[in-house]
């Protein structure tokens, strides 16, 4: 069975437009599988990275475009721990918006959503049960602008200078996320712990469902 496959929204969308879908695929067994869906209006670039020493993704995807109003999968087995980064089309900043996580096998996964290297699109994620857990959903450039409290545009990602700064606090520009998604490197309110089931579902875009510990 591959490990990810791509989806049109338009054949999606009764299911839950705009927020997190109920898994649409099946999995491998023993295996965390993370969807990402694109409401952000435009096309956005994927990147893909593994910690240290922990298994890789399945069949090694390679940084690639997902086109706006799709979908697509990837799946990692037990013992993965990793990123996928998600930027806007044709870039492939490694400090950009992240998905991050690890799954232990029997059904358990950690997942939160990071800013601490930099923004650069809004994630917010969940479990497949259609609950949004983790991730902000805050056009961070609508509401802020990136040139205070050491923090810079690198492309069109804007860099964090709270990224050295573990109990923060987050500057302007990302203060809108803080306990949603990682803004600092011990901003802890974004992660939910450890949840049952072996499938993430993310949302890219400001029309995505919100987490309840999104303030704004």
């Amino acid at each position: 069975m591959p490990s990810f496959v791509s989806y049109s929204l338009l054949a999606l969308a009764a299911l839950a437009p705009f927020s997190i879908l109920a898994h649409p695929a099946q999995k491998r067994d023993d295996s965390i599988t993370i969807g990402i869906q694109n409401a952000y209006g435009a096309p956005l670039a994927l990147s893909f990275g593994t910690n240290e020493g922990f298994p890789g993704f399945f069949d090694n995807p390679q940084p690639q475009t997902l086109l706006d109003a799709t979908y697509n999968q990837f799946s990692a087995p037990a013992g993965w721990a990793g990123r996928i980064i998600v930027n806007r089309e044709n870039d492939y900043n490694p400090s950009g918006s992240k998905i991050e996580g690890s799954f232990y096998g029997e059904g358990t996964a950690d997942i939160d959503v990071s800013y601490v290297d930099g923004y650069s699109v809004p994630i917010t994620c969940g479990m497949g049960n259609g609950i949004t857990l983790t991730g902000c959903n805050i056009e961070l450039f609508n509401t802020g602008s990136c040139d205070g409290s050491g923090d810079w545009m690198e492309g069109n990602v804007c860099r964090n200078g709270a990224q050295g700064l573990p109990d923060g606090p987050a500057s302007g520009f990302f203060a809108p996320c803080t306990g949603a998604a990682y803004t600092f490197p011990k901003d802890d309110g974004a992660n939910v712990g450890n949840q049952a089931g072996g499938f993430v579902m993310c949302c890219v875009g400001a029309g995505c469902a919100a987490p309840a510990t999104q303030r704004g």
